[in-house]
Parts: structure tokens; C-alpha cells; sequence
């Protein structure tokens, strides 16, 4: 008599725990990645990496807008090629990343909305092309004081028309934007980019890409009620920055291009997205309750390959 009741436990257990390992979320964390290249085709280990970490959010970049002529006119430039399918199992948050040169050219409101449509228009019609729903569109800028207004505008009428088509909008923020992009700004959700945190090309810059003084001072800002609409981008890549003889800047080195060893006076500065600074940062950062949207940038094996696996756990988890 006892034994239905028995089973109907152990079916009730099963399910639960294959809810959780199918979830690809561990304490309401979106584990999520950015794919920035302008052709997707991604490896093997990349796909099987993906695999690996449960992830279950793709932020695609499909196109940049810039301006392209000599008429100043905005317009898509460097469009995504796609050489393989994308996975069905992710969802695809495609990103649109917007120059401030073509803020400038879009100008007066009504150029925004009209824009804005051009733009929804094109992103949906490749996502239909590519066959992936798109829930969410996410613009990537890093406006100025000069074109906030502008910015703020484009993100408000695209965000009126992504709403009567029942799509999210969510823009990334910078950290000199913080203040202005999350007090003021109209959007649905909002990813903080933790890397590239200092000036490339200043000698005596540390690492560029993510050092705990240079994020120190915005910390105070990020107040626990902010992180809980607040996404955060870490960095899981790494470059040489080259000097010339002077001490000037010069030119960035792509990682798998970098020598190894670098040997001492070759002008090369060896930067990476380091474990131990984003311990430092995210021990300081405030904690929120609720579900919350981690990031990484970028889907690229050689630049994952330099971090074990638990690393990357512990990058998620946090």
C-alpha cells in the first residue's frame, strides 16, 4: 500500500533536480556571454565550452552604426557573417553597438526615431533570416556629454516601439555613465561593462582592462537597490599594448599573436582580465536579492583557454 506513495517521492526528486541541472542558473544567476566578432563560427571547444558552463544567454553583436560618407549619414556597417547555425538551445540577445559620430549625424529627435525604427526593422529581419526569436535588442555606446541627449532620446523611442511588439530593450553602461545611465535613462535592463577600466594608453597604466583602483572610486555608487536591475560584464580576455621607444602608445597585439616569453625591454605590456581583481571588485560590491545577469566577454578559445574551469565557475557564481 505504501509503495505508489514511495514512488511518486522518488519521481517527485527526479524532477527537481533535472529542473535545476537544465536550468543553466545557479543562484538566480543568468550565466551569459558576448560573441563580438564579425564572423560566427565558433570552434569546437568553444561550442563544448559553452556546453560545459550551462550557459544559457548569447549577446550576439549583429552590426555597428557609423558614419560611413562623406555626407555624414548613419548607416550599418561591419554585419555579422554567420558560417554556422546558432545553437537553439541559448537564447540570442542580439546587440546593435552605435558610434557617437552617428548619434551626431541622427541629431534632431525626430532622426532618432526614424533610426530607430531602421534599425529594429534590420535586427529582426536577420533574426528571422537566422531563425532565433528575439526577446530583447540590446544597444552598446559609449556616449558622451555631448550626445547623452541624443543617446537618451534614440533608447526612448526605440523602447516605444520594441514594446508594442512585445520586445525588451537593455543597454550596457560604462563607468563614467553610471550616474546618468542609471538614474535617468528608459530602458528595460542594463549591463555594467567591468573591463576596459583604465587608459590604454598611458605608461603608467597597470592593466587596462580591469584594475581594482580604477573601478574603487564608482563603487560607492552602485548601491544595493541599483544592482538589483543592474547586470555586470566581466572580462575573460587578455592583449599586449605596445609603446614605441618614447613611451608612446602605438598599437594593441592580438593575444594569439603575442610571443611567448615576451623577454624584457620589447615594449609590450601584457594585460589580462585577472581572477584576483574581480575578487577584489565584486567583494566590495553591494549584494542583491533576486535573479541577476552575469556576463562574459568574449566567446573566443584562445582567450578562454587561459582560464581554468573553475575559474570560470567562480566568475559565474559570484
Amino acid at each position: 500500500m505504501k509503495r505508489p506513495f514511495k514512488i511518486s517521492i522518488l519521481i517527485f526528486q527526479f524532477s527537481f533536480l533535472l529542473l535545476v541541472a537544465c536550468s543553466g542558473e545557479e543562484g538566480g544567476t543568468v550565466r551569459a556571454i558576448y560573441h563580438w566578432k564579425t564572423t560566427y563560427n565558433p570552434t569546437q571547444y568553444e561550442l563544448q565550452w559553452l556546453r560545459d558552463h550551462h550557459v544559457t544567454r548569447l549577446y550576439l553583436r549583429l552590426f555597428d552604426v557609423d558614419v560611413y560618407d562623406c555626407d555624414e549619414r548613419a548607416a550599418p556597417i561591419a554585419t555579422t557573417r554567420f558560417l554556422q547555425p546558432l545553437p537553439d538551445s541559448m537564447e540570442i540577445v542580439p546587440v546593435v553597438y552605435i558610434t557617437n559620430e552617428a548619434l551626431d549625424a541622427m541629431g534632431y529627435w525626430w532622426r532618432c526615431e526614424t533610426f530607430g525604427i531602421k534599425i529594429i526593422d534590420r535586427v529582426l529581419k536577420m533574426a528571422e533570416c537566422k531563425g532565433f526569436e528575439v526577446k530583447e535588442i540590446q544597444v552598446d555606446c559609449d556616449w558622451t556629454k555631448g550626445t547623452k541627449d541624443i543617446y537618451f532620446n534614440f533608447c526612448h523611442y526605440l523602447q516605444e516601439e520594441l514594446r508594442e511588439r512585445g520586445i525588451r530593450l537593455s543597454s550596457t553602461v560604462r563607468l563614467h555613465q553610471v550616474d546618468a545611465t542609471l538614474d535617468s535613462l528608459e530602458v528595460d535592463d542594463k549591463v555594467l561593462m567591468l573591463y576596459n577600466t583604465g587608459n590604454l594608453r598611458s605608461l603608467q597604466t597597470r592593466n587596462s582592462i580591469l584594475d581594482y583602483d580604477d573601478v574603487e572610486p564608482y563603487l560607492s555608487r552602485l548601491t544595493e537597490e541599483r544592482m538589483k536591475t543592474l547586470g555586470v560584464a566581466w572580462p575573460v580576455f587578455g592583449w599586449g599594448v605596445e609603446f614605441d621607444s618614447t613611451g608612446h602608445f602605438s598599437h594593441l597585439i592580438n593575444s594569439s599573436m603575442l610571443p611567448s616569453p615576451l623577454g624584457e625591454g620589447s615594449g609590450v605590456r601584457l594585460e589580462w582580465g585577472e581572477i584576483s581583481e574581480m575578487r577584489r571588485v565584486w567583494e566590495k560590491m553591494p549584494k542583491s536579492d533576486g535573479d541577476h545577469i552575469t556576463v562574459l566577454y568574449h566567446l573566443d578559445s584562445v582567450n578562454l583557454s587561459k582560464y581554468t574551469y573553475d575559474e570560470i565557475e567562480e566568475i559565474y557564481s559570484r
